[in-house]
């Protein structure tokens, strides 16, 4: 479960020889983490949706505050790049396109009565 949780962090993909070597040896359950952490926030969106979604909530001043440096539009561009190498992958290990990838229907219901619980 370590490596799961290890992996998943957005700003582990500014990194390009980590992404590497993980993206190679990473468990398929660390993969969907890691990729599941892309592609949801408060709904299922599109990683480019998410993607842009950060950036306006993160500007880049307070970004710096939040990954301990400024990433360069060449680093963000690295890490858009990665985060869709890691997104092929695991919808080519599931047999899906990422368009294909949502919250099935029973999750809203199941969602409802837990926080009715």
């Amino acid at each position: 479960m370590g490596d799961a949780i290890a992996g998943h962090p957005v700003t582990r993909l500014a990194d390009g020889a980590w992404f590497d070597r993980w993206l190679a040896g990473a468990s398929l359950e660390a993969l969907v983490v890691a990729y599941a952490d892309k592609r949801a926030g408060l709904k299922v969106e599109p990683m480019a949706d998410r993607f842009a979604s950060w950036e306006r909530r993160y500007p880049a001043e307070e970004r710096a505050r939040k990954v301990r440096g400024r990433w360069s539009v060449e680093t963000q561009a690295a890490v858009r790049q990665r985060a869709q190498k890691l997104e092929t992958r695991v919808c080519e290990l599931a047999g899906v396109a990422p368009a294909d990838v949502r919250r099935l229907e029973w999750t809203s219901r199941a969602f409802r009565l837990a926080r009715e619980a």
